[in-house]
């Protein structure tokens, strides 16, 4: 027929479909489309050729009862051959009055395939952009307060109590500006953790400083200090975040004018672990956040560490992953047991 050779001419696959959904014609190139000869292909039900899930019926059925054309865009038409394969289809009735239908196929190209992950790349880029520009927006209020709390402190040399609260403020700040530098050593895929000789207890003391101030203010802090203890190699900002963010959780735990309890000790019986380069290595200095608070519930614990597991109603669940996170990329590690009355988190150090 003429308009046969009208669709062979055509430089993409076209199927000529009856009004039984079976194959009168395909042309050249959608045999190649799909490495089938002809006469494999005609005579045989159009769903043969199509994936399972495909709504190519339907599609017929519509330009069928509507007498005019519907193009599918993206259409998923992956098989063993070709894995991940999309394709326009454009179904049209081959005249007003025919029960033929023409079937063309358009494969994507290979900028439109991509064109989704070019947007989630921009859309990363905005992002992380955005987080720069947060970062160094933050920076400047900063920086105002911890100069306005250093010459508060130059007038209040006689007040000794005013004193260690601007002392705070100015080091929470400079730990501030630090956690923004890092954020932008991780956004810039710079990230290296720079860690040093820490004495444990100054970290605790100023811990409990900042709860005695903020959010534990109403909480009795009971220091059981092992003052032998030696050294040990860590990030100061990053175990500063990681004790203020168990301080917090135990606090909301207990009760008003409740008491916690901050332990450190050698531990004797030498917890092994195993390093990120898989070496194993003992952690014996043990430091322990202890309250007499509600517990943590048996079902959730196993699980405590993970992101977004929360107990908290308003809850994120991100502080005791970032806990976790932070110890183990300073090779410790955190347990915790937990009962009605009495919840302990300890955690274990090397010492090198």
């Amino acid at each position: 027929m003429m308009y046969y050779n009208i669709l062979n001419e055509l430089r993409t696959p076209v199927f000529l479909i009856n009004k039984d959904n079976i194959v009168d014609y395909i042309n050249s190139i959608g045999e190649e489309f799909f490495g089938i000869s002809s006469t494999l292909i005609i005579g045989k039900p159009i769903h043969d050729f199509f994936p399972d899930d495909t709504p190519i019926l339907s599609l017929l059925s519509r330009v069928r009862k509507t007498k005019s054309g519907i193009t599918e865009e993206s259409l998923d038409f992956s098989n063993i051959n070709f894995p991940n394969r999309k394709v326009r289809v454009h179904v049209v009735p081959l005249s007003f009055d025919s029960k033929q239908i023409i079937v063309q196929i358009s494969q994507l190209a290979l900028s439109e395939m991509f064109q989704s992950q070019r947007i989630n790349s921009k859309i990363s880029k905005s992002f992380s952009s955005m987080v720069d520009m947060l970062m160094h927006e933050l920076k400047n209020p900063l920086a105002g307060i911890k100069g306005a709390s250093q010459l508060i402190e130059s007038d209040l040399k006689g007040n000794s109590n005013l004193l260690e609260l601007t002392q705070l403020i100015t080091i929470e700040s400079e730990r501030i500006i630090s956690l923004l530098d890092r954020m932008e050593h991780i956004s810039n895929n710079n990230s290296k953790l720079e860690c040093e000789y820490i004495n444990i207890h100054e970290i605790l003391n100023h811990c409990r400083r900042v709860a005695q101030n903020s959010f534990g203010v109403k909480i009795e802090y009971i220091d059981d200090f092992d003052p032998s203890l030696p050294k040990f190699f860590a990030n100061k900002n990053l175990l500063i975040q990681i004790i203020l963010n168990l301080l917090k959780n135990s606090s909301e735990a207990s009760s008003i004018n409740g008491k916690i309890k901050i332990k450190t000790s050698f531990n004797s019986n030498k917890i092994t672990s195993f390093s990120k380069e898989d070496v194993p290595s003992t952690l014996p200095l043990q430091i322990e956040i202890i309250d007499y608070g509600k517990g943590i519930s048996k079902h959730m614990l196993p699980n405590i560490f993970d992101p977004f597991v929360s107990s908290k109603s308003d809850g994120k669940g991100l502080g005791l992953s970032i806990v976790a996170n932070g110890l183990e990329e300073m090779n410790a590690v955190i347990n915790v047991s937990s009962e009605p009355g009495l919840t302990n988190f300890c955690i274990n150090f090397p010492l090198k």
